[in-house]
């Protein structure tokens, strides 16, 4: 078996180089069309490439779909992670959760879409359900941790579950996300990070005796 250190072969190369322009066109056009409304030769077209090229790194649509969504999430864990790690000990905040919100807003429509797709592909698939319960544990993860320590350092402690008050974070962004999509609706992203949340968290904790 060869080393994982050792340099990929001209072919392989290729092939990385070809699924990941494919994986990168796809993403836009799944955001554009939805899952149900693309075409194999929607996503060769935007990449550039022929359904050979398509057929040689996917078995379907769907199975593309699934790595945009994957690939996706990691992007947005690892920016979560990043920004967490950034924070120096010490000096956690209450505003340190939206610098976690405001960091991943550039993701945020095209993450809001593809998320709503997957939701509805997970309702119907019990593999696509899999995935997608394993990305929203990591997610939920770091969020708890991220919330959990604010209320540390602010010498406080939830009157609910830290999981409940991360699920309550989360689920009002993503409805901020889609106010914002829709171009109605009184709760945006913003207003989410700079006046409710903090008033959301601090209803759901207090004090430490």
């Amino acid at each position: 078996m060869p080393r994982s250190d050792m340099p990929l072969s001209p072919a392989v190369r290729r092939r990385v180089n070809t699924r990941a322009r494919l994986l990168e066109a796809a993403e836009d056009v799944f955001v554009r069309k939805g899952l149900r409304g693309v075409t194999v030769d929607d996503l060769v077209g935007a990449a550039g490439f022929t359904r050979g090229a398509f057929y040689s790194n996917f078995s379907s649509i769907e199975e593309v779909f699934v790595a945009v969504f994957e690939q996706q999430s990691a992007r947005l864990l690892e920016i979560v992670s990043e920004v967490t790690e950034s924070v120096p000990e010490g000096e956690f905040t209450m505003d340190s959760l939206g610098l976690i919100l405001n960091a991943i807003a550039p993701l945020g429509q095209r993450f809001f879409v593809l998320q709503t797709e997957f939701t509805l592909l997970a309702l119907r698939n019990e593999a696509a359900r899999t995935i997608f319960r394993n990305h929203r544990d990591r997610l939920d993860g770091q969020m708890q941790q991220a919330i959990a320590d604010v209320l540390h350092r602010l010498g406080r402690e939830p009157t609910a579950s830290i999981e409940l008050v991360s699920e309550t974070t989360v689920a009002l962004y993503l409805h901020s996300l889609g106010q914002e999509g829709l171009g109605f609706g009184s709760l945006d992203s913003h207003q989410l990070v700079e006046s409710v949340l903090p008033q959301i968290i601090m209803g759901l904790t207090r004090e430490l005796d």
